[in-house]
């Protein structure tokens, strides 16, 4: 986390400093973005054995074939808010400015910031270092870190930046394709998901994701029934809503004391 603030502050100067357009800015990004997601696909695949079941006299085994090949673990999918956010990069890089563009530009600058403000202080990479050696000298680790350091920068940046054209008026769209988003993650984490059966009944799952964290919360604590499941889903939709109202709140103060120095000159 320190390491991310000093390469937010370093970056935010950078930014201060050379002034970068809006569409050399996302370029900028674009790079930085596809780089980490190279980086990250390349340490993260594996080769592997390719083997089929077989059934034995000991239960069901997994023989080899003899042949290998590259797998990537689905939570390395870019599915994540996080991820997603190469493809609005690239989107608002190629769109001309419009209504489209700045709502788009809109939701970048809460998401950015929020979504990989939360993703720097809750790691979910962190489990997979023993020591801090291994974490400053895995480039797994610099990668997540520089990667959503620049996302924070970025949506600095919008919030700052004239030419995003972001009012007050597109917390609507921002609240609805948070929504929309957080929607679809209920049908990639239930496709995602490995169900054990005995016969025909279900006993549980071996495997599950949690993109937007929408089947489990971030803290660990279980939730047993689909009563407490709900009641968490409803707390995390106001939390959310309420940190995206609170993101937006000095668009609405900036307009209103414009808006009411207009009316001052005129009368």
């Amino acid at each position: 986390m320190g390491i991310s603030t000093a390469m937010v502050t370093a970056g935010l100067f950078l930014c201060y400093e050379k002034r970068p357009g809006l569409d050399r800015m996302l370029t900028i990004c674009l790079v930085i973005g596809v780089a980490s997601e190279v980086v990250k696909i390349l340490y993260e695949t594996q080769i592997v054995p390719v083997v089929v079941p077989v059934v034995t006299s000991a239960g069901l085994e997994y023989q080899a074939t003899g042949a290998f090949a590259p797998y990537l673990k689905l939570e390395h999918l870019p599915l994540e808010l996080c991820s997603m956010q190469i493809l609005f990069i690239l989107i608002a890089r190629i769109l001309k400015d419009g209504v489209w563009r700045r709502r788009l530009l809109g939701f970048m600058f809460v998401t950015c910031i929020l979504g990989a403000g939360i993703a720097v202080v809750l790691s979910s990479i962190a489990p997979e270092f023993a020591t801090t050696k291994d974490f400053l000298t895995s480039p797994r680790a610099w990668q997540f870190f520089i990667y959503h350091s620049m996302l924070i920068v970025l949506g600095i940046y919008l919030a700052f930046c004239p030419e995003s054209g972001i009012r007050f008026r597109h917390l609507g769209s921002s609240l609805i394709g948070l929504f929309l988003l957080d929607f679809t993650s209920f049908y990639t984490n239930s496709i995602s998901t490995e169900p054990v059966y005995r016969g025909m009944k279900l006993q549980g799952v071996s495997y599950h994701l949690n993109y937007f964290s929408s089947y489990d919360d971030p803290l660990g604590i279980y939730m047993t029934t689909k009563e407490q499941w709900l009641i968490y889903l409803a707390v995390r939709l106001l939390i959310a809503a309420t940190l995206v109202v609170l993101c937006y709140m000095p668009f609405y103060f900036k307009e209103k004391r414009k808006t009411n120095e207009s009316a001052t000159e005129e009368s």
